[in-house]
């Protein structure tokens, strides 16, 4: 019971993005770092180069991989939902940091493939053991536009209404297409299907933005034999792409009285209302869990936390996946995110000193040696950030290079030994052929 208690608190995972092409262009200072090996994220802010560390159950740099990602956070998870268990993962960031990029993927590169193909994939991977007597895999995709649910595997000329719904087992959507699939493919096909359908639309953040809501969940029945004894289980896991959090200034697209700058903004109010509305609801959850009593819990305000209410109630696996972004540009927004994010683990924040020493002179120095004093502070301040970053940057790299000559070591070691086998048995198979040879030999002299 105690190690199911340990399990149930919300994990917190970090991936920081590196610099895009854009960023590097315009000469945008990096503010942010992270730490792996530390599991840390690290926030440089103003002159005086004050460092912020937020500490979080697993960190990932600009150089990790998908595959990394993918198994340093949804891969444990697995086990839970073949035992039948519910398990949720929320993808939590300013829009540009790498939501998506994180949850799908590129679905055309195997390589580049996110969270959610590559959990299906080791789902059924998982499932072809002999232990496993039967299984049934469904899976079904909601997407939250507006306030408004739309299925998006469902028939185009589908006029069925999905309902949020109560029952004792918890909230369900009445309504909702539940797709039966008996492989990794047949997941795939239905993704590249309902990425066609999903909303999206281009900011000055993110030319591809998520405009809405995602909810993948794969429902898995498995009929499983023990001793003689069969046993049946229901596992859940629902992946959640949430919209990006956005500033208006980020966002608009030309004049809100016109017709699409109108429904830019009603998009993104109503985005940032349900994040507003889920981060109220996991600070009262935490609430309650410290013994806070008398506390309501706004589950009803948006579609997005009724939907999830069992998730956010405590009773699922749930995980947090934010992405945040270097940029100094962006630095508003991945604050918010880390606190966002610290919240959701109750992990305590701890600001660092940073070790700047600013230098004072003791006279006047004339203005034509240093016309623009607060100009100058600035241009240090950047320096110092590109600095740090680098400095992260080749920590990171000269990491994640030990662990490829790590496996390279391991790979070229298993080689050696293959190749030692191989020659014990081709001096074995020798011996045995010059045996052969003397009984055929002392054979035909009989």
């Amino acid at each position: 019971m105690s190690d199911r208690k340990e399990r149930a608190t919300v994990r917190v995972a970090v991936r920081l993005r590196p610099m895009n092409n854009d960023e590097k262009k315009l000469g945008v200072t990096p503010v942010i770092t992270a730490s792996e090996e530390h599991k840390t994220i690290s926030v440089m802010k103003g002159e005086d180069m004050s460092r912020s560390t937020y500490s979080f159950d697993n960190v990932f740099n600009g150089f990790a991989s998908q595959k990394e990602v993918f198994q340093g956070t949804l891969f444990p998870m697995i086990q839970d939902v073949l035992k039948g268990y519910e398990s949720t993962v929320f993808a939590y960031g300013q829009t540009g940091t790498g939501k998506t990029h994180t949850m799908e993927g590129d679905l055309s590169d195997p390589v580049r493939y996110g969270v959610i193909p590559r959990t299906t994939d080791a789902i059924f991977n998982a499932l072809r053991k002999k232990k496993y007597k039967s299984y049934k895999v469904t899976c079904s995709y909601l997407e939250i536009y507006n306030e408004e649910l739309s299925d998006l595997l469902a028939y185009p000329d589908s006029n069925t209404k999905i309902e949020i719904l109560n029952k004792k087992s918890g909230t369900f959507c009445r309504g909702l297409t539940g797709k039966e699939v008996n492989s990794s493919e047949d997941v795939l096909n239905l993704m590249l299907k309902a990425v066609q359908s999903r909303k999206i639309g281009e900011t000055k953040m993110n030319k591809q933005s998520s405009r809405s809501h995602c909810v993948f969940t794969v429902s898995v029945h498995i009929t499983e034999e023990k001793e003689n004894e069969t046993f049946k289980y229901l596992g859940k896991l629902h992946m959640v792409d949430l919209a990006g959090s956005e500033c208006a200034k980020n966002t608009q697209i030309g004049s809100r009285t016109s017709v699409t700058g109108s429904a830019r903004e009603r998009e993104r109010l109503n985005i940032n209302r349900s994040l507003l509305t889920l981060g109220r609801v996991i600070s009262a959850v935490k609430d309650m869990s410290h013994g806070r009593k008398n506390i309501r819990v706004p589950y009803r305000d948006s579609k997005l936390t009724r939907i999830l209410q069992e998730a956010l109630g405590g009773r699922c696996r749930t995980l947090v996946i934010a992405t945040v972004s270097p940029s100094e540009t962006a630095l508003s927004e991945s604050l918010s995110t880390l606190n966002y994010a610290q919240t959701a683990n109750g992990i305590t924040n701890k600001p660092v000193a940073s070790s700047y020493h600013h230098a004072h002179s003791s006279y006047n120095s004339p203005s034509t040696i240093m016309p623009d004093p607060t100009g100058a502070v600035e241009q240090w301040f950047e320096l110092e950030c590109k600095l740090k970053y680098m400095e992260a940057q080749i920590e990171e790299a000269n990491l994640a290079l030990s662990r490829k000559e790590m496996q390279q070591e391991m790979i070229i070691e298993r080689a050696e030994r293959s190749e030692q086998a191989l020659q014990l048995l081709e001096v074995e198979l020798h011996q045995t052929r010059e045996r052969i040879d003397v009984v055929e030999e002392e054979f035909e002299m009989e």
